[in-house]
């Protein structure tokens, strides 16, 4: 399907559903997210469509340490308006002038807070030189959830039965490399019902990934040369769609781990619970 002005107008509501485990050194986490979120194609501009994503509900279970900066944070996902790249993908935010206001007006509760916290100006120096370069923001939103599962690059590709596509995927905030770079093989199957599935599974770009900085961290934690520190992921994707370039449920499951040091898993699901016609 080609996106144009008969479908300005047009949106998805969504539940999204996330867990996350993780383990590291003798330090473990568990988090778990649910969030309702309305997509809207607001309009096409240079041939590209642009999407209001908004998340008037959000809830998360863990409060504590580094989730609770996550928690208090989320106003400034609270609406974000962007564009999609040529691959699909999100591609530049359009109301960065918005969320940086956002951002000022939230900044002083922030710091008062977080005053007794060590790592606070740290935190927030982040957050403004993250907020300060629009490029920046993107390619963080770009491979963070929900905005992968929404926009992942696959539906404005020509798919053929029996055809394995090739992709490009990231698990971001990783420790010592940033992230981690994943080549995907995406393949298409018709359901008996008629509607589409797209699987992807994912590996290691290994030429591109910072092995030498993981293995270089772990081994001055451990104190010990010969410490496994390889990274083994399980990584997959899998989309119901409804019509392009709607998704009816999508969910994405990966498991990253050095055995004897991290282990990182994570779930997330996003489900259509409602849409409307476009507009005339």
């Amino acid at each position: 399907m080609q996106i144009n002005n008969e479908n300005r107008g047009e949106h998805r509501k969504y539940t999204f559903l996330r867990e996350e485990r993780y383990q590291f050194q003798g330090l473990r986490n568990e988090n778990y997210i649910e969030a309702e979120i309305r997509v809207t194609l607001t309009s096409i501009e240079n041939e590209k469509p642009v999407f209001t994503v908004e998340m008037p509900f959000y809830k998360q279970s863990n409060k504590e340490g580094m989730y609770k900066w996550i928690g208090d944070l989320h106003q400034l996902r609270e609406k974000i308006v962007c564009t999609l790249d040529e691959s699909g993908k999100l591609g530049k935010i359009i109301n960065l002038d918005e969320v940086q206001n956002k951002w000022r007006e939230i900044k002083p509760k922030i710091i008062l807070k977080h005053r007794n916290e060590q790592y606070r100006e740290v935190f927030i120096r982040g957050v403004e030189e993250l907020l300060e370069d629009g490029d920046r923001l993107a390619q963080a939103l770009r491979f963070a959830m929900p905005y992968q599962l929404l926009f992942p690059g696959i539906h404005f590709k020509e798919f053929k039965k029996n055809q394995v596509i090739n992709g490009y995927r990231e698990l971001p905030n990783f420790i010592a490399a940033k992230s981690v770079p994943i080549i995907t093989e995406e393949s298409i199957s018709e359901l008996e019902d008629g509607r589409y599935q797209i699987d992807v599974k994912g590996n290691i770009d290994e030429s591109n990934f910072a092995q030498d900085k993981v293995t270089a961290m772990i081994r001055i934690l451990k104190n010990r040369p010969r410490v496994p520190t390889l990274l083994q992921l399980n990584y997959m994707e899998r989309y119901l769609l409804e019509e392009w370039p709607w998704s009816e449920q999508s969910m994405c499951m990966s498991l990253a781990q050095i055995p004897g040091t991290l282990y990182r898993e994570e779930k997330n699901i996003l489900k259509a619970i409602a849409h409307d016609h476009p507009i005339a």
